[in-house]
């Protein structure tokens, strides 16, 4: 058994609400996200690590997701495409031989070179400032509140992404949203994009959900595949003005529609704000997917020095399930000293 190899009794429901070590998950996510979003490389690979060791791996690709999108954008435009065929990567390992036990997957060779790989990336691509999430106010619905804003010159907007069966009740809204596209207005865009996904759950808690006409690019279980989220989609990729616009939006799209519900809409909202600012804003395209590939590849070279740090605390076969040292383990703050120590071994920049 290699010395970095996890060889743990624990089941992957064992892990519910906590980390391979004891942490609290929430603590752990907190902590990868703070972690990217300084940059600080060695710390973030290693609480990703706490979560693949785990086997939490949808909740790590959520905060890749969420980072992704709402931290870096427009900072790295094209970093969807990476990341939709790194995911694409992933499930094929996950489909040759793990789906029965997925929790198997933290000793992959491949996998935890994909997910170093990744955390480098994000930490080191620019970070722009986020979109504050856009709130709706319960009044946002009545007819007063709607008009006044109101800014379409015309009503004959919608008629270019509209089709036969998408809900009337969304006609005013869905045309000032394609309004705001043309005026490249990216806060009214997003504004309608928050509207329409709020009146949609307003409607489905009153047993009177909203369908739109099925969409050929779709490609979501059954039960979704009429979700009104699609006309937004459409509407999107109807402004979209080149082919390197049109490839970074196919790829954000199939992101968002990974194992796809009604509450993604608003869990990946940030995706759709990413969108939104790639057919509004003025982008810079010729910016490198990945920077700094050398450092990159010393990190990954090294990658399972924490894996061995992380498997100190394994509850091996055959022995007690008592933790040992329970108290460092379970502080957060002394785990951090740790990493600091750690990165001299690393030698990361």
């Amino acid at each position: 058994m290699n010395a970095d190899e996890i060889n743990d009794i624990r089941e992957k429901k064992d892990f519910t609400g906590i980390s391979f070590s004891g942490y609290k998950k929430s603590d752990v996510k907190k902590q990868l996200i703070h972690n990217i979003n300084n940059n600080k490389i060695e710390e973030s690979c290693y609480w990703s690590a706490e979560l693949i060791c785990s086997g939490h791996f949808l909740e790590l690709w959520e905060i890749i997701i969420f980072i992704s999108s709402k931290h870096i954008h427009l900072g790295n435009p094209k970093l969807p495409i990476y990341l939709n065929l790194r995911f694409s990567n992933f499930k094929t390992i996950l489909q040759n031989g793990y789906n029965d036990n997925e929790i198997q997957l933290r000793n992959n060779k491949k996998i935890r070179l994909l997910f170093c790989e990744i955390i480098c990336v994000l930490c080191l691509s620019t970070k722009k400032p986020s979109f504050e999430n856009i709130k709706i106010e319960k009044d946002a619905f009545d007819m007063v509140s709607i008009s006044s804003k109101i800014k379409a010159p015309s009503i004959l907007y919608h008629t270019e992404v509209y089709k036969k069966d998408d809900p009337k009740e969304l006609f005013i809204p869905i045309n000032e949203l394609i309004y705001n596209f043309k005026e490249k207005n990216t806060l009214l865009c997003c504004y309608w994009i928050e509207w329409i996904i709020e009146f949609d759950i307003m409607c489905r808690k009153k047993k009177t959900p909203l369908k739109c006409e099925y969409r050929d690019f779709v490609n979501v279980n059954d039960n979704f595949k009429k979700d009104i989220i699609w006309i937004i989609w459409d509407i999107i990729f109807y402004f979209s003005e080149n082919d390197i616009c049109k490839k970074i939006l196919t790829n954000i799209l199939e992101l968002f529609m990974i194992k796809y519900n009604f509450s993604m809409k608003k869990r990946r909202r940030n995706l759709l704000y990413f969108a939104v600012e790639l057919v509004t804003e003025l982008i810079d395209y010729n910016q490198d997917i990945i920077k700094d590939k050398s450092n990159i590849e010393n990190i990954k070279d090294k990658i399972n020095i924490i894996y061995k740090t992380i498997k100190k605390n394994e509850h091996a076969p055959k022995t007690s399930y008592l933790f040992n040292n329970l108290e460092s383990k379970s502080n957060l703050d002394k785990t951090i000293e740790k990493l600091d120590k750690m990165k001299s071994i690393m030698n990361i920049k």
